[in-house]
């Protein structure tokens, strides 16, 4: 058993001052001012610190790279207990993706849970979505950027929505996106600049905005992301205000990075999509944090790194982006920062509260957090956080009631990770969406 006395738990709501118990199966037992430590029980001092629910990481893309999952200790050093990972099937079996991803996840130190890349809308592709919602599976990963058609989308949302599952739709014009890249090849204009102008934010506005039409069309709830541009959290805040079930997520990165990275000499790093904006769309995205039309920050975390597609690092990172540039700025408070790390994922893949609360019955992933570190690291050490200032640290991580991290060191008699079985929400369409998409209810 493990108690923690003295610190300051905070919470998606609130923020109080009592002790955490946590309980020999990795679940907390109770939480109070002044709790007695049973005989035997461990107790670590937390007076001056922040007591927060494990991280949740809603958006990274390992797949069944083992090294990659190793490399999620990286995770536990920035005070995440938890990613949600997407898995492309690459031309598997859906089932059999899922069980090359189990047998790659046992070596993450961190729980994981996972979202399935959809090729397209075929009978199999269904299939495998039924199979995968009994083992765990409630989400399930559309790109508009390979060039999925309108009518798959159409297809593919309200089969989820049956299951009562949920598409996480990457929101792009593959078209015009490909005519950008053949002019800009022909121009001669590569790397970064070329990744800049190849997906301008007129394009990403358009496909975020259709991608919530073509949900609503069949009642289908739809989370896009990541999003990195005013004219998208304008079409979510837009659907939202017309009650609309519509969330979205951003990448840490793009809430402190603009287009000038890519005049770097080696812009290699930025080579993400979506690429970086200028400072009017980052403000607008704590903006729309600050509201809830953008309720998660995720770390788009790849062990690749490829261009185009995953970020490169980031884990360890995430958290302390949005509290140094989000809390210590003044941009947000602690509960929001709670929310946008932790708990607004958790609730999105059905996972709340086993995950990102405190509270008896919730898993014991905790962390132990200084609100007044800093840290800003010289631009020559490189990576996507050369310069960028950081704030905020996790002095000691706890995993299933087990300490996982302590002062930097990871602990090796923490063990491994678990799978985290995503439920599936309650099914059907919404009668409502279906009446006002004048389709038979």
């Amino acid at each position: 058993m493990l108690l923690i006395r003295g610190g300051t738990v905070v919470t998606g709501q609130a923020s109080l001052r009592v002790d955490v118990l946590c309980g020999g199966v990795g679940e907390i037992l109770a939480v109070g001012p002044e709790l007695e430590a049973p005989t035997g029980c461990m107790v670590i001092d937390a007076d001056g610190l922040l007591v927060l629910p494990g991280g949740v990481d809603p958006h990274t893309g390992i797949g069944a790279d083992e090294a990659g999952f190793a490399a999620t200790a990286a995770a536990l050093a920035g005070g995440t207990t938890t990613v949600i990972d997407v898995m492309q099937p690459h031309g598997r079996d859906m089932a059999q993706a899922w069980r090359d991803w189990r047998h790659a996840a046992v070596r993450a130190p961190v729980d994981v849970g996972l979202c399935m890349g959809l090729p397209d809308a075929g009978g199999a592709v269904t299939g495998g979505m039924d199979t995968l919602v009994a083992h765990g599976v409630n989400s399930f990963h559309l790109s508009m950027a390979s060039g999925m058609a309108d009518r798959e989308i159409l297809d593919l949302a309200a089969h989820a929505a049956g299951l009562g599952a949920l598409c996480i739709i990457e929101a792009q014009n593959a078209h015009a996106m490909g005519y950008l890249r053949a002019a800009l090849d022909h121009a001669g204009v590569s790397g970064g600049e070329a990744c800049l102008l190849a997906c301008p934010p007129a394009i990403e506005a358009e496909a975020v905005g259709r991608a919530i039409m073509l949900a609503g069309l069949v009642g289908a709830p739809v989370h896009v992301g990541p999003v990195s541009t005013a004219g998208a959290c304008a079409a979510i805040i837009a659907a939202r205000a017309q009650a609309q079930r519509v969330q979205a997520h951003v990448l840490a990165p793009h809430l402190v990075l603009d287009e000038a990275v890519y005049d770097a000499d080696d812009a290699s790093p930025y080579l993400i999509r979506p690429p970086f904006r200028d400072g009017t769309h980052r403000r607008a995205l704590w903006g729309a944090l600050a509201c809830g039309a953008v309720s998660m920050v995720a770390s788009g975390f790849s062990p690749v790194g490829q261009a185009g597609h995953g970020v490169a690092g980031g884990l360890a990172e995430r958290m302390r982006v949005v509290w140094r540039h989000g809390v210590q700025a003044g941009v947000m408070e602690a509960e929001e920062f709670v929310r946008a790390t932790s708990e607004a994922a958790a609730r999105a893949f059905n996972i709340y509260p086993r995950k990102g609360a405190i509270m008896p019955g919730a898993d014991a992933d905790l962390v132990l957090w200084n609100p007044d570190a800093q840290e800003t690291r010289p631009a020559s050490a490189g990576g996507l956080y050369g310069g960028i200032a950081l704030g905020g640290q996790a002095v000691c991580v706890i995993r299933g009631g087990v300490v996982a991290l302590r002062n930097g060191a990871l602990h090796e008699g923490a063990g491994r990770g678990g799978y985290v079985p995503c439920p599936a929400f309650r099914s059907g369409l919404s009668a409502r969406m279906r009446q006002a998409a004048r389709l038979s209810v």
